[in-house]
């Protein structure tokens, strides 16, 4: 960048000998360091000197051998927007040396109506002109930028005339074609979902009204193909005494990020239901248990007591016989209560838990069942993932026992250095997993392991038993 408090390097293309000369001679009077001073007769023998020393300011005649008029300033312009230039003209070409100025120029001089003093301001006044010239080129540059890697659909409303220009993201990430995209805000607002506009429009009129600065809504927009998106939109209010003149904002795409919230939502409320009907089943199981197990051998003990207390010649049989349905019961109670209770699998480890677990379970004689848990690194996970791990199996092996009508039912848990991968297979009569779809048991399964963040996968059909394939995060 343009420095004037440094030696400065001129170039002058200038095919007047004389001309060149006095020049010369006011540059000299304007006491301006000037480190270098180039000079050339024509275009082509300037673009050489240009392209190896880099001027940093450039004074251009209108008039040389292979360049007549505007001509000559659009062509060096083109080479070298980023130097400044200062066009030399004679009283006959001050129209041009005017037009020159729109198209890029930084100042003019006439030829023989300049001293020393205009000279040496031009030259400040251009360097200036120049530098913050560069400092808002640079300036764009970045905001372009930004914009372009936040993929934000930036509009600005002009409130004297109601008009809105959009930037490429109303084409990018609505579909509009520039051809489709009115600047009116007619046309914006219409594209606001119907059940939204009102409360979009009375906020944003609010926030005009009442001396806001910022404005910020989430609302449904349009796309150019009929489909709604759900945006976040944001706005900034440009005052000029205390009244707004402007509004410049940006909408940012949130279609996808509101798409998974309400996915969450749904998950939490399908995990809330599927705890719910879990427990009621499991009350209805125990107080079956209870009803039709437990308090029929407690109720048969009772009996044999009653009767002992009045028949004396066999009270020590009946005795027997209700010690014998007392310890049914208390063995009952202990079955059961294993089921509900987790197990302390810090203290015997989880191979041998789920070996326990099975152990226990009311397995038809006719199921045989393997576990292969043989990996070392099983036994260093968390305690709570190690409870999950058992939760599962536990309730794959019911789905297997009441309904797949297997003989042998294969259990194998292993670890990688990232994951946990749990896979149950059985010979039984299979399913159609998307005709049956998941019962209580295979949501309850796919919801310990969604809180995992791990994937669960069942392949199956019929006549084909089942295989359960869980992966989990360490």
């Amino acid at each position: 960048m343009i420095n004037s408090t440094h030696p400065l390097h001129i170039l002058v293309i200038e095919d007047s000998p004389s001309d060149f000369y006095l020049f010369n001679e006011y540059l000299r009077l304007t006491r301006l360091q000037v480190q270098t001073l180039h000079h050339a007769n024509s275009l082509s023998e300037a673009i050489p000197i240009i392209d190896e020393y880099q001027p940093d300011l450039i004074f251009l005649d209108l008039t040389l051998p292979d360049s007549q008029g505007i001509s000559t300033f659009q062509q060096l312009h083109e080479h070298v927007s980023h130097i400044g230039i200062i066009v030399l003209s004679g009283l006959a070409d001050t129209q041009i040396a005017l037009q020159t100025i729109t198209e890029g120029a930084q100042d003019y001089l006439v030829k023989g109506d300049f001293d020393e003093k205009l000279l040496a301001k031009s030259i400040q006044y251009s360097i200036e002109r120049k530098k913050i010239l560069q400092a808002v080129v640079e300036n764009y540059e970045r905001f372009n930028t930004l914009i372009k890697a936040t993929n934000d659909t930036i509009w600005e409303w002009d409130l004297s005339n109601q008009q809105i220009t959009w930037n490429e993201g109303i084409t990018n990430t609505f579909g509009y074609p520039a051809s489709k995209v009115k600047p009116s805000t007619t046309w914006h607002h219409k594209n606001i979902h119907p059940d939204d506009r009102e409360r979009v429009l009375n906020r944003i009129a609010r926030c005009l009204s009442e001396g806001e600065d910022q404005w910020e809504e989430e609302y449904r927009y349009l796309t150019a193909d009929g489909v709604y998106k759900s945006v976040y939109d944001r706005g900034y209010i440009l005052r000029r005494d205390l009244k707004p003149y402007r509004m410049i904002g940006a909408m940012l795409d949130i279609t996808e990020r509101k798409r998974k919230q309400e996915e969450m939502i749904e998950t939490q409320k399908l995990i809330t239901r599927i705890t719910i009907q879990t427990q009621e089943q499991e009350r209805r199981e125990i107080g079956l248990e209870l009803h039709d197990n437990i308090n029929q051998i407690l109720a048969t003990a009772k009996l044999c007591v009653d009767m002992a207390i009045n028949e004396d010649d066999i009270s020590k049989e009946l005795l027997y016989k209700s010690y014998d349905s007392i310890s049914r019961a208390i063995n009952e109670i202990r079955s059961l209560s294993k089921n509900l209770v987790p197990p302390s699998l810090g203290d015997i480890g989880l191979k041998e838990a789920l070996l326990e677990m099975i152990e226990n379970m009311s397995v038809s004689p006719g199921l045989k069942i393997k576990i292969r848990a043989n990996d070392p690194h099983v036994e260093s996970l968390s305690n709570n993932k190690k409870l999950i791990i058992y939760r599962i199996v536990q309730e794959q092996v019911n789905n297997i026992v009441k309904h797949a009508r297997a003989s042998v039912a294969d259990i194998e848990l292993k670890t990688d250095q990232q994951h946990t991968h749990l896979t149950i297979k059985d010979n039984g009569i299979g399913f159609e997993p998307r005709k049956k779809g998941k019962g209580i048991g295979l949501h309850n399964i796919l919801s310990r392991v969604e809180m995992q963040n791990g994937e669960m996968e069942i392949i199956s059909s019929p006549g084909a038993g089942c295989m359960l394939k869980i992966v989990m995060p360490l």
